[in-house]
């Protein structure tokens, strides 16, 4: 059912890793202070087909991890996605899906880099491809209907007008929102009872050439440092077990972690005496570098 993968890195270098780690974070911070955060996906916005594909996979996985987890799809359903990221092809494979709205929220401005070119070749293939060109259009113009395209800094999300959310889905976003209580309680606001959240959450290093050699590099570091390094957007190293906490806190029940990429028990020994102190002592789920998060609203 769900595609799950076992990563072996490198043999890690300790000295090495740990001073590359730190220089990319500083990197990071000065960089996104001057420019901002711009990069939502490891590839170009004018890739149209790659991302085209990409947001079909995307979907498709939250489509089959809704109907396994409750049977249901999202005919007729309000869905809200957390951090849309460069474009709103999601919108358009779910309204095609069935759903009945659209809603996404993000603390980025990022769609304006995606070109109209992007959408229509999208919608070539829909046979509602008309109306929901319609819809995108309105969106894209600031006035949108069904699809609801909201930029909002602080993430309040309590203050979305809304008749009430159904399903919640996200891909690889809440591992950016720095206060993951903030967002479950705010979710509860507005998700209706039996809502459902859907979200891929990825627990790795986010830098290319340090992601695939050092998966675990930023929990090198102690929370001092790491905060002093603190980005827009900088991954929050909060573990599958503080989701769960915190999900049980805000009324949410049923909820599933589904481990996706892993690391071998071997991997996780060896560097276990690398990391700071206080992920040193986890024992139960280091191995995770991403995983499949699933939840119901009580």
């Amino acid at each position: 059912m769900f595609e799950k993968k076992t990563i072996t890195p490198p043999s890690p270098h300790p000295l090495t890793y740990h001073l590359l780690g730190a220089g990319v974070l500083l990197v990071n911070k000065f960089r996104y202070a001057l420019r901002g955060y711009r990069e939502p996906r490891p590839f170009a916005v004018s890739d149209e087909q790659r991302a085209i594909d990409y947001d079909r996979h995307v979907v498709t996985n939250w489509l089959d991890a809704l109907h396994d987890y409750t049977r249901q799809t999202v005919s007729g359903k309000v869905v809200l996605e957390l951090g849309p990221g460069a474009d709103l092809g999601p919108a358009l494979f779910l309204l095609n899906q069935g759903a009945k709205h659209y809603l996404t929220v993000d603390a980025n401005r990022l769609i304006d880099q995606t070109s109209h070119t992007f959408y229509q070749t999208l919608l070539s293939d829909f046979e509602d491809g008309p109306e929901l060109k319609t819809e995108i259009e309105k969106t894209l113009s600031g006035n949108g209907d069904r699809i609801q395209y909201i930029v909002d800094p602080q993430f309040q999300l309590e203050n979305i007008q809304t008749e009430g959310v159904d399903v919640v889905v996200s891909q690889a976003a809440f591992e950016h929102f720095s206060d993951i209580q903030r967002t479950f309680s705010q979710l509860s606001q507005i998700v209706k009872p039996g809502g459902v959240l859907i979200a891929e959450v990825d627990l790795m290093t986010h830098t290319g050439a340090m992601r695939s050699r050092d998966p675990l590099n930023i929990y090198r570091y102690s929370d001092f440092f790491y905060r002093l390094m603190n980005f827009s957007g900088i991954p929050n190293r909060f573990r599958p077990f503080e989701y769960t906490q915190a999900l049980h806190t805000n009324d949410w029940y049923n909820v599933e972690v589904i481990p996706l990429q892993t690391l071998p028990s071997t991997y996780v020994d060896q560097i276990r005496p690398q990391l700071a102190r206080r992920f040193r002592s986890l024992d139960t789920d280091m191995h995770i570098l991403s995983f499949l998060l699933r939840a119901t609203k009580r």
